[in-house]
């Protein structure tokens, strides 16, 4: 199974996607009403908060690979606390501005932990060409072939 940071980047950004576009049908469906338009720019700010915390988290690990432990665990860690300061400042904004839902921008930063599990889910649920090593009749199948 072909399973790279690059797959797992884009196979994450399509599901927060999906996600956040299912959330935002799911609140234009039940508000109807003026409240759904903020309720959507709230949702989609925080898509668009997820996608670059996603990206930005690749680039990070990425680069701490190629650094020494101590560096690349400080290196980390920096990065953990900007992506959570700029976080809070998409949840001030979306506070501030009349515009925006701040319940929306809330729910929609639930689309990436959701991505992240669906998409562990999905992987995990898929077999890959090897066989099993607990399976001993494709064992025996092999040795016999």
């Amino acid at each position: 199974m072909d399973y790279t940071v690059d797959s797992f980047v884009s196979k994450m950004m399509k599901a927060v996607i999906c996600i956040s576009a299912l959330m935002m049908a799911g609140g234009v469906a039940v508000f109807r009403s003026s409240l759904a338009v903020g309720f959507a720019l709230g949702i989609g700010m925080s898509m668009a908060l997820n996608l670059v915390k996603i990206v930005w988290l690749k680039r990070c690990v990425t680069r701490a690979v190629n650094m020494e432990t101590a560096r690349a665990g400080a290196y980390i860690s920096i990065n953990y606390i900007l992506r959570f300061v700029l976080t809070g400042v998409v949840l001030v904004a979306a506070h501030f501005l009349p515009v925006v839902d701040m319940f929306g921008a809330a729910l929609g930063l639930l689309s990436m932990p959701f991505a992240n599990y669906a998409v562990h889910f999905l992987v995990r649920g898929k077999k890959s060409s090897e066989p099993d090593v607990s399976d001993e009749t494709s064992i025996e199948e092999e040795n016999s072939a």
